[in-house]
């Protein structure tokens, strides 16, 4: 009688006990009220995973646990078969499951074992079946040699093609070649979602290529308990039932096997059927089939890792050009503003982002200063990074005023359908003649200013003088406020990519992160000039992650009135710096 033995649990004192399965269905839980088999510990989900009986094979599923349930050192994520000697394991107990009914071996049984068959009860008509690779080389022995130079054909023709497209209709010549009785043959694949979709069907009668129709009901029978299937006789098949397919083309046999890679993974399978009362397939044919079957399963997952292997380098490469489309809309070089310094730090989370910067020359020897925050990150937050470049420039050089460009980049937004994502962005517009700056925020990180003399860090806007992010409310009315700089001032500007930065055990930088690296350690005579904010900052950030993975985009921009002309290294601050 099958069951499952307790091999070791928390405790240890509960070791070999033994839970019959001698019904169809046993929930394994710590409810005690609607499982059969009680777990009495606290890290077990109430109802944890399922053992139900299907068509004399035993499938354990698990119930969306919250620690999940093991088979043989394997996640169960799809109900999977279980064979004599299996180990389970949930949470910390292990169990062995006992089948001491005949053996139904599966593609990956080991070494050591015979091919088997079985004849499913009170139906002679139907055989499943699956040949260890142990055993394969003893059919293939036993072979005429027009079987044998066939499958020479195949082992060869398929280790030519490393292309998945080209390959699939291979197999289905090559199988007419060697099985010379089948009418028809499907080469059905599963897609993403699990979906049976037929990819190559080849017919001897003329005109039946068109139509894709198989059983569906075999299909999916071979691909849950991964096993070879024949029936000798189709319409007398109680096992199948009522068959719309096989009626409307009078099949008398058919065989079907799995596609299966080394892993266990189902990669679809493939299916052969007959008109032929004297020439219906055999346990024979299905033993061979199984071997092509397990040929093709090595070439088909081959081609879809190099499928896959080309596909990311592809992505990797248009990343790649992405990325450096991306620095292309960055500034090259800091303005050259007498009497100020500037210093910008760029670093995406991934290749590529949606944070931006810029440096823009307006008329009477202004400066404007930028910094956005696209929703988001990736390729598509970097392509609105780079219509919203385009839009901030056209309209800080068009409208008379910082308010009345901000005003009009976020109806362009707005008029250039953004969907839900929305763009924060601060404006700064820089007066070298009156050393006072023009701000706008729109819904922005509030900006600082460092006032070296005093030695304080202060928000020059308050959340009431902000106005919204762009692309939320047209007909938004933003406010400009004017700062005046002395020599000394600061104004820090960067996206929330600094304050959200995390460490290993989850603890944002925070706003008080950026005090202490701005202000508290100037006191003790740090530098206090734009660079040496900045840069202190970014160290200060970079030292909190410790190498924990970066999860936002990251811009920072300082600017400020210095004495004795700004610091002028190039290497170190832009585009080699910018982008890390």
């Amino acid at each position: 009688m099958p069951s499952l033995i307790l091999l070791k649990s928390p405790g240890g004192a509960t070791a070999g006990v033994t839970y019959t399965l001698a019904g169809d269905l046993f929930v394994i839980g710590r409810d005690a009220d609607t499982c059969q088999i009680v777990i009495p510990n606290g890290s077990v989900s109430r109802k944890h995973a399922q053992i139900r009986r299907a068509q004399g094979q035993f499938l354990i599923e698990d119930l969306e646990s919250r620690n999940g349930t093991v088979v043989n050192n394997q996640k169960v994520s799809a109900p999977t078969p279980l064979k004599n000697d299996d180990r389970v394991k949930i949470c910390d107990f292990l169990f062995r499951f006992h089948d001491d009914r005949p053996t139904l071996l599966r593609p990956a049984a080991s070494a050591e074992s015979d091919d088997v068959f079985e004849v499913e009860e009170g139906n002679n008509t139907t055989v499943r079946h699956s040949v260890p690779r142990a055993a394969a080389q003893q059919i293939i022995d036993t072979q005429p040699a027009e079987r044998l130079r066939a499958l020479l054909d195949i082992s060869t023709s398929l280790s030519r093609t490393l292309e998945l497209e080209p390959l699939l209709p291979q197999i289905a010549d090559a199988l007419f070649n060697v099985f010379r009785q089948a009418d028809r043959c499907f080469v059905i694949m599963l897609d993403a979602a699990g979906r049976m979709v037929p990819k190559v069907v080849k017919s001897r009668r003329p005109g039946a290529d068109d139509d894709h129709r198989f059983s569906r009901t075999i299909v999916k029978r071979c691909l849950d308990t991964s096993q070879s299937y024949l029936t000798e006789d189709a319409a007398a098949d109680t096992d199948i039932g009522p068959s719309q397919s096989i009626a409307e083309f009078r099949i008398r046999s058919v065989m079907c096997v799995p596609l299966i890679a080394a892993d266990g993974t189902r990669l679809g399978a493939m299916v052969l059927d007959t008109q032929s009362i004297a020439a219906k397939f055999r346990e024979d044919d299905l033993k061979l089939l199984t071997i092509v079957a397990n040929l093709a399963s090595v070439a088909i997952e081959k081609a879809q890792a190099l499928t896959a292997l080309v596909s990311r380098e592809k992505e990797r490469k248009e990343i790649e050009i992405a990325r450096k489309v991306q620095v292309g809309f960055l500034p090259k070089a800091y303005p050259g503003l007498q009497g100020y310094e500037f210093y910008a730090h760029y670093s995406p989370a991934q290749s590529v982002g949606g944070d931006y910067y810029d440096f823009i020359a307006l008329p009477r020897g202004r400066v404007a200063v930028v910094l956005g925050d696209v929703a988001g990150k990736g390729v598509a937050a970097a392509l609105l990074m780079a219509k919203l470049s385009a839009e901030v420039r056209f309209c800080m050089l068009t409208e008379p005023d910082p308010a009345s460009a901000i005003r009009l980049l976020n109806e362009q937004l707005i008029q250039g359908g953004i969907g839900d994502r929305f763009v924060t962005l601060a404006a700064f517009i820089i007066d070298p003649a009156s050393h006072q700056v023009t701000v706008v925020n729109a819904g922005h990180v509030n900006p600082l200013r460092y006032r070296t003399a005093a030695g304080d860090l202060t928000e020059v806007v308050t959340n009431a003088e902000s106005g919204v992010p762009l692309g939320a409310v047209s007909g938004w009315e933003y406010v400009a406020k004017i700062v005046p700089l002395e020599v000394g001032d600061t104004l820090l500007v960067f996206t929330d990519g600094v304050t959200d930065s995390e460490n290993a055990e989850g603890v944002p930088f925070r706003p008080d992160g950026v005090r202490r690296a701005v202000q508290t350690d100037s006191v003790i005579g740090a530098d206090g000039r734009p660079h040496g904010v900045g840069d202190r900052l970014v160290r200060a950030v970079t030292k909190h992650a410790g190498g924990h993975p970066q999860f936002d985009d990251i811009a920072l921009v300082c600017f400020g009135r210095v004495e004795g002309g700004p610091i002028t290294t190039t290497g170190s601050h832009l585009v080699p710096r910018l982008v890390e």
